[in-house]
This record gives C-alpha cells, sequence and structure tokens, in this order.
C-alpha cells in the first residue's frame, strides 16, 4: 500500500515520504478546523429566531422543518465535514496538491447577512444560489475569465477585504463572549469585570483567558493552537457552570441529514406574478451569483497570491501555473456539492500551507485531511454544547490573524489607502463584505480617474465598479 501510495502521488520525486504526507496532512486537519466548525455558527444566523436577545441560541426552539436550533447546528455541522472532506479528496487525489478545501467564512458571511437576512431568501433558496453559482464559477473557471477579473482588482483591496473580515469576526466574538454588549440605542458596554456571579462575565473571562492560552500555544509552536484553545475553553467551562449539563443529557444527538440533502429550492428564486418583479428578481439572482464567484475567486486565488509556499509543491514553477486554473474547477465543483449537502460555498484554504511547512508536498497530504474531515461528521452532535466562550474564542482569534494582512496594505499612497480603508471598514459596520468590497472598488475607479490615473484601471474594473453600483442600490435599507 505505501508503495502504490508512492507511485500515485509521485511522493519520492516531490522529496517527500509518507510519513512527512501523514503528519502533514494531520497538521493541515487540525489547522484548519476550526473554519470548518465556525461556518455551521455563521449559517445559522439565517434563522433569525435562533437567536435570543441577548445574542445567546435558544437550543430548543423549532427552526426548521421541526428541527431545533442544536439540531439544525448539528446538520450544518456535519454538512460542513462532509463537503469539506469531499472537497479535499478531490483536489489531492485529481490535482495531487497539499491543500484543504472547505466552506468559505467569507461566503458564509455573505449568505447568511445579506443573501438571507438583507434579501429575505430562505435557507433552502440560499443552497439553491449557491448552487447557481457553483456551475457559473466552473464555466468562468474553464473559459479563464475568472483570472483576468482577478488580476483586474488592486492587491491593496484584496487585503482589505481580508482586513474586513476578520474585524467582522472578531467583533462578532467580542459580542458574542459578553465582552461588550450592545442595547437598543445602539451604546456600546463593557462587562462587568467584578460580579463573578454573573454568567456573562464568567464567560468573558474565559473567553480571555482562552486567548491568553491561544496566544502561548502559538508562540510554542503548537499547530492547531486555535482548535487546542477551544477543547481547553470547553474543559473549563464545565466547572464555571457554562454548561448546561441538564440540556446535555436531554439532547437527542441525530445526524438526520435529509433534511438539507438536495433540499434546494428553485421555485421561488423569479417572481413571476409579473413582468416587471420578473426582471428585477432575476437580475438580484444574477448580482448575488456574480458575488459569491468573486469572493469564491478572492478566496481561492489569495492562496496563490499571499504564500510562496506553494511553489514548494514542485520543482517547476510552470506546473504551479498549469495547476491553479485546475484548482478553481475543483472549488466549483466542490461548491455544487456543498450546496447539495446543505453547506456553504467551498474554497481553498490559504491556512492549509502550513501543511507544507510540515513536509507536505503531494495530495497525499490532502487526503489524509480529507479524511479526518469525514471521520469528524460522526462527533457533529458535540457541538451544541459547546459553551459561547470557546465559539467566541475562536472568532476572535481568527479574526486577529486574518487582520494581519492589514500590513500589506499601501497606506503612503493616499490614492490607494483611502479606497482599501472603506473597504475593511465598512464590512463590519455593515455586517456585508460586498458593501465593503463595492465601495472599495467604486471608490477606486473615481478617485484614478479623477486623478489622471486611468491606464491603472484595467477594464474589467469598471465593469465591476457598475454592477456594484446596482448592487448598492439594490441591497435593501
Amino acid at each position: 500500500m505505501v508503495e502504490i501510495l508512492k507511485k500515485y502521488f509521485r511522493v519520492s520525486e516531490q522529496h517527500s515520504t509518507v510519513k512527512n504526507e501523514i503528519i502533514a496532512g494531520i497538521t493541515n486537519y487540525f489547522t484548519v478546523i476550526y473554519l470548518v466548525l465556525l461556518v455551521p455558527e455563521i449559517l445559522i444566523g439565517i434563522f433569525p429566531e435562533a437567536i435570543g436577545t441577548n445574542g445567546e441560541l435558544i437550543g430548543n426552539k423549532i427552526i426548521y422543518d421541526g428541527v431545533t436550533v442544536n439540531g439544525m447546528l448539528v446538520i450544518l455541522t456535519a454538512a460542513s465535514f462532509i463537503a469539506a472532506g469531499i472537497g479535499t479528496l478531490l483536489i489531492g487525489i485529481f490535482i495531487n496538491v497539499p491543500f484543504a478545501q472547505g466552506p468559505s467564512l467569507a461566503v458564509g458571511t455573505f449568505v447568511t447577512y445579506t443573501v438571507c437576512v438583507n434579501f429575505g431568501y430562505t435557507f433552502n433558496q440560499a443552497l439553491a444560489i449557491i448552487f447557481i453559482a457553483g456551475i457559473c464559477f466552473f464555466i468562468l473557471s474553464v473559459c479563464g475569465l475568472e483570472e483576468k477579473l482577478h488580476r483586474a482588482i488592486p492587491n491593496n483591496i484584496k487585503f482589505a477585504v481580508t482586513a474586513g473580515i476578520g474585524l467582522f469576526i472578531a467583533y462578532t466574538g467580542l459580542e458574542k463572549a459578553h465582552i461588550i454588549h450592545i442595547d437598543e440605542n445602539s451604546k456600546i458596554s463593557l462587562f462587568n469585570i467584578v460580579d463573578f456571579q454573573s454568567v456573562y462575565t464568567r464567560d468573558a473571562l474565559l473567553t480571555l483567558v482562552g486567548i491568553v492560552l491561544i496566544v502561548i500555544l502559538i508562540k510554542k509552536g503548537v499547530h492547531g493552537a486555535i482548535f487546542v484553545g477551544k477543547i481547553l475553553c470547553i474543559i473549563l467551562a464545565l466547572p464555571l457552570g457554562l454548561i448546561k449539563t441538564v440540556e446535555f443529557e436531554k439532547f437527542e444527538y441525530s445526524l438526520d441529514l435529509s433534511k438539507t440533502f438536495f433540499s434546494l429550492d428553485f421555485s421561488a428564486l423569479i417572481d413571476t406574478t409579473s413582468f416587471s418583479r420578473g426582471i428585477f428578481s432575476l437580475t438580484t439572482i444574477i448580482i448575488l451569483v456574480f458575488s459569491i464567484c468573486i469572493m469564491d475567486i478572492f478566496e481561492t486565488m489569495s492562496t496563490f497570491i499571499a504564500t510562496k509556499n506553494f511553489i514548494k509543491v514542485s520543482n517547476d514553477k510552470s506546473n504551479v501555473t498549469k495547476k491553479a486554473p485546475r484548482i478553481l474547477e475543483i472549488d466549483s465543483i466542490s461548491t455544487c456539492i456543498g450546496a447539495l449537502v446543505g453547506s456553504s460555498t467551498i474554497s481553498t484554504y490559504v491556512e492549509s500551507t502550513t501543511g507544507v511547512v510540515e513536509g507536505g508536498r503531494t495530495g497525499l497530504t490532502a487526503v489524509v485531511t480529507g479524511i479526518l474531515f469525514l471521520i469528524s461528521v460522526f462527533f457533529s452532535p458535540f457541538v451544541s454544547i459547546i459553551p459561547s466562550s470557546a465559539t467566541a474564542t475562536t472568532l476572535i482569534m481568527a479574526g486577529i490573524i486574518m487582520i494581519n494582512v492589514i500590513k500589506y496594505i499601501n497606506f503612503e499612497d493616499v490614492a490607494e489607502a483611502v479606497p482599501a480603508f472603506f473597504t475593511f471598514f465598512i464590512i463590519p459596520i455593515t455586517k456585508s463584505l460586498i458593501i465593503g468590497i463595492s465601495f472599495g472598488i467604486i471608490f477606486y475607479v473615481i478617485i484614478n480617474i479623477c486623478i489622471g490615473k486611468r491606464k491603472k484601471i484595467k477594464n474589467p474594473l469598471y465593469i465591476l465598479a457598475i454592477l456594484f453600483i446596482i448592487i448598492l442600490m439594490l441591497i435593501p435599507r
């Protein structure tokens, strides 16, 4: 078996060993698993009735086809692991690169707060939109159009998008941990640090302790430090009374995935009551699909832009160029699969390049990671008892790590700094990735036209600016 694996994945040719590939695969798993677990926690926001006034999930509330909040979180988590497992196996077996795929946090956030909360589409309709986006993304990948669009978007805005998402995620974590509280008048206040009788205070303090622990683990070089920190928070939450053991005993560990499998709803996407409404709804769907495609391009291509580790996958740089379009094609296929099982758009995790650092050079690394994802499906029911402090710790640390790219933005050039600022600042304020991108692109085009630097603006960027103006007009106020 070892010889078969070595031959199929060309392990020796890449100056690696089966042992190195397995270790790298495990490393990738523990590095990106927090993302796979985080997306369901974002997607549960599609159901507004699932969240109470204090930001806590109402576990026993029925929100979808007779399924409770806890049950739906389990199903969404299982679907995320299945989609991540299949996508990662595909990229390992057919492309032979050591990367992991999984549900996109950015697109998951966009689907939750823009597609569903703002535009009012249901969960099933959102899955249908994601599926259509996957097909369109595949067509774009085959035609090579996605690369042209990606090249047209300035790097400063790409970095700003990542930083903006990081700010939004971190801010959400602060709220979820009750470190900050926002009242009905939008006034922000800090938690009562001396009221140890309050569950919220204990929750906030445990979150802060968890963050310190994760920082220590990261500095010690522990791989999967965020995931390990999350486990430690869960363990510490029990003696602090932050896990309700009574509810845990009553909870039914059901993995009824039939609730989300092949549950796409295409029927109500287009309003056929009148011609004008039909055109409006069709235009809306086109823009939403286009937006998801653009975000998927952002995330997948960032794997090649944000790190030079990918070059290490092959001794021949030209092979990297040849593999990039195929990875995008697998991305689109995995996205369709994700929609069919009930998850968000699938993208290639840039964080999975940690496996390369650990010695991973071939698709065998990805296969190991994919298998671990599929095994994790059976542990999905336990996520419903995870205390908010553990979730918040993950959110805050993930956000901080993503904000790190802000240092690559060119703030010395004010013409570059202003569009980037609007991008990363507006995303957390509006809770919408697409609004932040829209402002960034539109400002970039207008500013460079006004200062006489039209040559900096590539033709596809004009089209993007016009489409984003339409998007801003369509988004409900």
